[in-house]
Parts: structure tokens; C-alpha cells; sequence
């Protein structure tokens, strides 16, 4: 299926998570902040919250903040 990562289409499997996605591609740090579809989902949902064809998710990373 096919989803947008930071307004960039990408394929993923039938039943990816969220938690998938962002490991595939190293974006689970901290100061990692996601949303799908303009909702923000907590790190603690991205592991059941599983993605669906056309979703658009948001990644935001912060840095240098003390």
C-alpha cells in the first residue's frame, strides 16, 4: 500500500505499524514527534497503530535543545 512520509509517497506492506515504519527508517528517537493524518500519536500507540493506504505521516525530530 502506499502512504506519505513527510509528503513523500513511499510503498509499505498490508499491515504495517507505526512503530515499523519509523524503525525501517531510524526515526525513533528521542525528541521524535509523529502524526498521522494531523493527529499526534504518543510513542507509547505506535506500535498498535497501524497504518492505512493514503495515510500522511508527520515526522518532526528536535534538536540541540537543553
Amino acid at each position: 500500500m502506499k502512504v506519505f512520509l513527510n509528503h513523500q509517497e513511499i510503498c509499505v506492506g498490508s499491515r504495517v505499524t507505526l512503530r515499523d515504519l519509523l524503525a525501517g527508517r531510524s526515526m525513533t528517537g528521542d525528541g521524535t514527534s509523529v502524526a498521522v493524518n494531523n493527529r499526534i500519536v504518543d510513542k507509547e500507540e505506535w506500535r498498535e497503530t497501524f497504518l492505512a493506504n493514503g495515510d500522511k505521516v508527520t515526522v518532526i525530530k528536535s534538536v540541540g535543545i537543553k
